[in-house]
């Protein structure tokens, strides 16, 4: 069977939770024996200018995987960001409560959801080249929801196309625009319950989802002391991997370890915060800024740390909390998260907290019973393999493409 995944930008390396997604499950069907290729612009990532054509239009191969490449056409950054900047700044509570009573309602107006769409990153060429080529293959894998490329590239294929939303409770999600793209298309693949509930809650029932969640590499080796003798950290820490910025809450864990430590003075916890970003850090002796660094140290970072916190309230999967239990370490995360909450429930791997004091004491907590902290790490552990792994992800590929396809798929151990 062949299958192109579709992509605002592609590359080994490019930051990004729905971009690390789309790579891993393409090089990890192709390893099942899919014929896949990418479908992705000349924009090198997210933070560069989308109407930069970096890359050269054509076919390369990266990684065994032919990656073609189409140029974008120009924007009006000017009237893109305006709409951008409301969305950003809409009040969240506001919307959740108005969409209860008027599910129609968006926040922002008809013409507004126009610019926006319109003047985001687009390519027509390739949605031309999906358009005169869809006969060629069997699916379209469209990731994330959001971008133009999935928006109008799923238009031109809506009975060959397939979702890989990463929905988010976020102002994005609650336009107009997108109801009729969740509604028609082929198939869409949910990376939890609670994001295919957050669907359903903003498209109405009946979409046509499996909840397959997103694949995790299981078996890397980790070293703790290996991690500790390196950095020269001789104190317990809890860890934030990622990027460090407001949409993340990374501005929250910081605050309330501050607030922590002052309550504590004599407590030699710190703060150990990995991953690129452009939020102010305090510059504290327990608060140590990293930035990026080699993988395997962020493996061995996770089985150092006290926990991994994760305090984002928009995450439909969350890669970094099942790394961290794939390492053998208990995490905690925002309540406000859905996801990541239900996680922590059905793995009992994790705590979370809703305020300061539900912080503190989660921290209390893990510090003061060591055996129940490792327990928790293990059952985290479990739950990553036992239905994050990769052959597990891959099956659950396999079966909800071979029910979207029908009776062409002749042989789902061999599906090329």
């Amino acid at each position: 069977m062949k299958i192109a995944f579709v992509i605002p930008w592609y590359g080994k390396g490019i930051p990004g939770g729905a971009e690390n997604e789309c790579r891993k499950t393409a090089l990890n069907l192709k390893t099942a024996g899919f014929d896949v290729e990418i479908l992705t612009t000349c924009v090198k990532d997210f933070h560069s200018n989308w109407n930069e054509n970096y890359h050269s239009e054509g076919v390369e191969v990266i990684e065994g995987l032919p990656v073609r490449r189409f140029k974008v056409r120009r924007r009006d950054t000017k009237r893109f960001d305006a709409v951008n900047y409301k969305l950003m700044n809409t009040d969240m509570a506001w919307l959740r409560r108005n969409r209860v009573s008027n599910p129609v309602c968006s926040p922002v107006s008809a013409d507004e959801e126009s610019i926006y769409i319109n003047e985001m990153i687009n390519s027509p060429a390739l949605y031309d080249y999906i358009e005169s080529f869809r006969e060629h293959y069997d699916f379209f894998i469209f990731i994330p929801y959001m971008f133009g490329t999935t928006y109008f590239g799923s238009m031109r294929c809506r009975e060959r196309a397939i979702l890989i939303p990463c929905l988010h409770d976020e102002s994005y999600a609650y336009m107009s625009v997108y109801k009729e793209m969740f509604k028609k298309t082929r198939g869409i693949i949910f990376n939890a319950k609670a994001e295919g509930r957050l669907a359903e809650r903003l498209y109405g029932a009946g979409l046509n989802g499996v909840i397959a969640g997103g694949g995790i590499d299981t078996e890397f080796g980790c070293e703790g002391k290996r991690f500790l003798n390196k950095y020269s950290i001789d104190s317990p820490f809890i860890l934030y991997a990622g990027r460090k910025d407001t949409g993340k809450n990374t501005h929250l864990l910081v605050d309330y370890f501050c607030r922590y430590k002052e309550m504590n003075q004599n407590n030699s916890l710190k703060l150990v915060l990995i991953g690129s970003g452009s939020i102010s850090i305090p510059a504290r002796q327990d608060i140590i800024n990293l930035g990026f660094m080699p993988e395997q140290d962020k493996y061995d970072a996770y089985a150092a740390a006290l926990c991994l916190c994760q305090p984002s309230v928009n995450e439909s999967f969350s890669i970094v909390v099942m790394e961290s239990w794939a390492a053998g370490t208990p995490v905690m995360v925002h309540g406000g998260c859905e996801v990541t909450r239900d996680f922590c429930i059905e793995s009992n791997g994790g705590l979370y907290f809703s305020s300061y004091a539900e912080f503190a004491e989660c921290i209390v907590f893990l510090m003061e019973n060591s055996d129940i902290k490792d327990k928790m790490g293990q059952n985290g552990r479990d739950f990553v393999k036992n239905n994050f792994s990769w052959d597990v992800i891959t099956g659950k590929l396999i079966a909800a493409m071979k029910g979207w396809k029908g009776d062409d798929i002749r042989n789902t151990s061999n599906p090329a």
